[in-house]
């Protein structure tokens, strides 16, 4: 790492739905505000929609927001999740990242005395406690490889916080697949096969704590299409992070990939790898997440540092999916001023592993995944997914899930060594 990126300094802090807001206030007043007929194909547009789906307020006057992981402030929220509306009264909180995660309640005078929530996307092993901030109470565990848990939380006139911590060994394992596509049924026998490495004897040693899935999910996103996908993952022992793709934004009406995942654009911790997922779906990075890179990349203490975006920023590799090649350029070095360890892509329906990708006077490591069932076009097709085992460095081996019918490996090796 260069002398110069390792002394640039550091930004400030600042909430994604704050960091919208102020970008906006810059917009000359005769300009007509940013999504006013909202395009969910813009990527402004789903900034503002993933903020606005990371709180609710129900109708018997209770605020449910994400929370940066660790936050008591209630002022600021963050799009760390997604909060809808559930039946008779109940709220639905999937947790979009993998690891620590807070949930904070906050109920009106008059408001009722508990909630049920239905928490979702988190490992069974989390630590998971609820309470006011001096007095929080921790929840037994769900059965083991259950992600989701339905809680009554207690209220009161000081708000509550629901809180995970998912605690870790020294080595720890996670798969990263992309691309799924036209393909879903590809994509549930690999998630099949993730199951069996979770249950494996060498996960006791080596757990795998989550699915990293840079974009295109969908292939005309379609609600019908995530309404399958969420079948598939429910079926996953673990959580999953996801950001959108190209396809997953087709349909710019309504917030679709939004209103069922939650946020793109989001950073979170599962054990001491930091990762910043970031929304690529258009070709091109929002304003507002492009000003706060340097927040999103910042890896604190973790040990590890990774991206997932769905287009690759490679040279070379980006002009079929960037809309502009300065921003893939311009992440890249964003990356690696913030001493970024790995790049995770898709988009590319094919498996690349670039060790060494040239960034000023350093490079960066960047692995394109798009094994998930997307058609690979000519030559040998390459299904299944990505291993990432964690000690003190970073290990990638390819673990393949053939179709039916294909009668196993053939003489043309991937671009990546087989797990073994």
């Amino acid at each position: 790492m260069s002398t110069n990126f390792a002394n640039a300094p550091a930004s400030p802090r600042l909430p994604l739905a704050t960091a919208v807001l102020t970008a906006m206030a810059w917009v000359s007043g005769c300009a007509t505000p940013e999504c006013a007929t909202p395009k969910y194909d813009e990527p402004e547009c789903r900034v503002i929609a993933e903020n606005e789906h990371a709180r609710l307020q129900t109708s018997t006057g209770v605020e449910v927001r994400f929370l940066p992981a660790g936050a008591r402030n209630l002022d600021p929220w963050d799009a760390t999740g997604l909060v809808t509306a559930g039946p008779n009264g109940t709220v639905n909180a999937r947790v979009a990242g993998l690891g620590s995660f807070t949930l904070a309640l906050h109920r009106r005078p008059d408001g009722p005395d508990t909630l049920t929530l239905r928490l979702s996307n988190v490992d069974a092993n989390a630590v998971v406690t609820v309470g006011p901030n001096a007095a929080a109470t921790q929840l037994d565990p769900p059965p083991p490889g259950q992600t989701w848990r339905t809680i009554e939380v207690p209220l009161s006139d000081e708000p509550t916080f629901v809180e995970g911590i998912l605690p870790c060994p020294s080595t720890y394992r996670l798969a990263v697949v992309s691309d799924i596509q036209t393909n879903p049924d590809q994509f549930r026998r690999i998630v099949q096969a993730l199951g069996e490495e979770w249950r494996s004897e060498a996960a006791a040693s080596e757990p795998l704590v989550g699915l990293v899935i840079p974009g295109d999910i969908t292939d005309a996103s379609r609600d019908e299409e995530f309404a399958q996908i969420h079948e598939i993952l429910a079926g996953l022992p673990f959580p999953t992070a996801v950001t959108p793709g190209n396809h997953d934004i087709y349909r710019p009406d309504r917030p679709y990939f939004t209103r069922n995942f939650g946020p793109g654009n989001h950073e979170f911790t599962v054990c001491q790898t930091h990762v910043a997922m970031l929304d690529s779906g258009n070709g091109s990075l929002a304003a507002s997440v492009r000003a706060r890179l340097p927040e999103l990349l910042d890896a604190g203490e973790a040990q590890f540092s990774l991206v997932g975006v769905h287009h690759p920023p490679y040279a070379g590799w980006t002009g079929s999916g960037w809309s502009r090649e300065d921003q893939a350029a311009h992440l890249l070095t964003k990356d690696a001023i913030a001493g970024v360890d790995l790049v995770l892509a898709g988009h590319s329906h094919s498996l690349v592993e670039f060790p060494d990708v040239p960034v000023g006077d350093t490079t960066i490591r960047e692995i394109i995944a798009g094994t998930a069932g997307a058609n690979q076009g000519l030559g040998t097709p390459r299904y299944g997914y990505v291993r990432l085992t964690f000690s003190d460095r970073i290990d990638a081996c390819f673990v393949e899930v053939v179709p039916p019918g294909y009668d196993g490996t053939t003489d043309d090796p991937p671009r990546m060594g087989y797990c073994p």
